[in-house]
């Protein structure tokens, strides 16, 4: 990136490697003023870093073959009629050289605490949970799990300071915000006020596109599925804190999809900002440490 353009890049003494830049507004220094990314319009696709060339694309191999995985962090893949994603179509994103490249092997599942089981046995109870995450069933019951799990040496007003302090002026600054006053109210019962809504020139072309809206229950339903879908939690952690940490997440998100319709915004819509910010979060070290926090029986 540096060789293209010099200032896009560097050295960052947080994740100790280089980092792209940020514009002033907080998004990517190579998007152009229609939103197009100008490496991929002027240098082609293969010239952009393998995080941008998969996203929201992934692949997980798995004993049964290879499964392609999508992530929420984009209005692309949270609202409207979305097309079914085709491996043939996918397949460039997700190759280099030609060699399709997986994100993680899956073997075996952590089911919970020190039990294991085989993928086999893994597939029909997965099959189970994405059939009623696609019903009309209450997503916490389906997760069958109590939010806000007890966390070792710390707690959640701490972590929610740490969240609120975490505001750079970027738009994960504001979504960090977003959680961290979210957690704060509902463990203390105060009313935030709103700390803006990131992201949201991304959401309005989405909800220009999107004549026909959803329920909040179907966005976060398929948010849900993706997360299951994906095995990301079973690489570091078993089904059991896995659905603990989902739960939280949605009831997270289920609060600030509900302030963001009492401001105006379509059910849809608020549902899919908040899926975006409980994501982008997700992904963080801050949220990471979280996870390792929890305590789950």
């Amino acid at each position: 990136m540096r060789r293209i353009d010099r200032k896009s890049a560097g050295w960052n003494d947080d994740h100790d490697d280089y980092m792209l830049n940020t514009a002033a507004d907080g998004g990517c220094v190579f998007l152009m003023s229609d939103q197009r990314c100008s490496v991929h319009a002027e240098h082609g696709a293969d010239a952009k870093p393998e995080g941008c060339r998969r996203f929201p694309l992934g692949l997980v191999a798995t004993p049964v073959g290879g499964r392609i995985t999508t992530d929420h962090r984009c209005p692309c893949r949270t609202m409207g009629e979305r097309p079914d994603i085709e491996p043939a179509a996918v397949e460039p994103s997700v190759t280099d050289g030609g060699r399709l490249i997986a994100d993680r092997h899956i073997k075996r599942i952590p089911l919970r605490a020190k039990k294991e089981i085989k993928f086999s046995e893994w597939e029909p109870i997965e099959a189970e949970y994405l059939r009623r995450l696609r019903s009309r069933e209450p997503l916490m019951d389906i997760l069958d799990a109590e939010p806000f799990p007890t966390l070792r040496g710390s707690s959640w007003d701490k972590q929610a300071d740490e969240f609120i302090g975490a505001r750079d002026g970027s738009q994960f600054g504001v979504a960090m915000a977003w959680v961290g006053d979210t957690i704060s109210a509902l463990q203390n019962g105060h009313s935030p006020r709103p700390p803006g809504r990131p992201w949201s020139g991304a959401f309005d072309r989405a909800q220009a596109r999107s004549p026909k809206p959803q329920t909040s229950r179907e966005v976060f339903g398929d948010w849900l599925a993706d997360e299951v879908w994906a095995l990301k939690w079973a690489e570091d952690y078993h089904f059991a804190l896995a659905r603990a940490e989902l739960a939280t997440r949605l009831t997270i998100a289920e609060d600030i999809c509900a302030r963001l319709r009492a401001s105006g915004a379509r059910a849809d819509r608020a549902a899919a900002e908040a899926v975006m910010m409980l994501e982008v979060v997700g992904e963080s070290d801050f949220w990471t440490e979280i996870k390792d926090r929890m305590r789950v029986s």
